[in-house]
């Protein structure tokens, strides 16, 4: 299988061998599509380049890869439209059900916030000049990668950490400038819905973003988004959740085509001075 072959060569590739495995690797339907001279053209190298990475891997040349990434498109489309039958016993079959689930949460994140809703909290982020996220228990993580990519979005966003001295130290610069966000995977909360209430009698803005209507974050905050985390057994599944913050950030960096142009320029412009050592050190 090229992915797996991909991945064994990819440290000791050539940096021009790295653009044609990386197309390959995120693009493999397209290049399904190609020739060799088209790839060579779409990552901006020789004919002759495409050739010896194919070789490189252990194929006999680009015809021969290209029937291993055929082979592996007719396999996706098949498995999509003629999906093989599995016992729940199977651990396949556990993950396929997993999977079906979190669409099902999914399907239900967008039913439980229509767009007047999402216009609404929308407003609350143009409002804030400052956020902070509290997460709790699982939600903790998921709190933490949105402030992150908030950050990386020229957004002023923190993390409050579980730690009730750091959590209250953070807290003290609460106003009616914040949008304060309680995250909660479960029926549980009380932590975070105690934060919001604090965050509230300060004049901050309130928002919580729940798997569980149940939890005590979702009366606490002034709006909700409520972004299901149900699944079979003991652990809730935090994909929804992620998905309800991941566009969240999406909305509060006001993006527009001009402004994503730009910060995508930079950080390929930065990625590639920090990757040029490691690059030319590659044969």
């Amino acid at each position: 299988m090229y992915r797996e072959k991909v991945r064994k060569h990819y440290d000791r590739l050539s940096r021009g061998y790295r653009r044609v495995a990386d197309y390959l690797m995120n693009s493999y339907y397209d290049v399904s599509f190609m020739t060799a001279a088209q790839l060579a053209s779409a990552v901006d190298v020789d004919t002759t380049t495409v050739v010896r990475f194919s070789q490189r891997l252990g194929y006999s040349g680009y015809p021969e890869l290209l029937a291993d990434i055929r082979a592996r498109v007719k396999s996706e489309i098949y498995a999509s439209y003629e999906p093989q039958p599995l016992s729940p016993d199977d651990p396949a079959g556990t993950f396929r059900d997993r999977i079906e689930q979190d669409r099902h949460n999914l399907s239900q994140l967008l039913v439980h916030n229509p767009p007047e809703h999402v216009a609404a909290i929308a407003a609350m982020f143009e409002a804030a000049e400052r956020i902070l996220i509290m997460g709790e228990g699982y939600a903790d993580a998921v709190a933490e990668m949105a402030a992150e990519q908030l950050r990386h979005q020229g957004v002023v966003a923190v993390a409050v950490e579980e730690d009730a001295v750091k959590r209250a130290a953070t807290l003290m610069v609460v106003d009616e400038t914040t949008l304060a966000i309680g995250v909660s995977a479960t029926r549980y909360g009380e932590d975070v819905a105690r934060a919001l209430a604090f965050a509230r009698q300060q004049g901050a803005a309130t928002l919580g973003v729940v798997g569980s209507l149940a939890s005590p974050v979702n009366r606490m905050a002034d709006r909700v988004i409520y972004a299901p985390t149900d699944a079979t057994g003991p652990l809730p599944s935090i994909v929804a959740l992620t998905a309800a913050m991941s566009a969240l950030v999406r909305i509060a960096g006001r993006d527009n085509p001009d402004s994503v142009d730009r910060r995508q320029a930079e950080f390929d412009r930065i990625y590639a001075f920090l990757r040029q050592q490691t690059d030319d050190d590659s044969t």
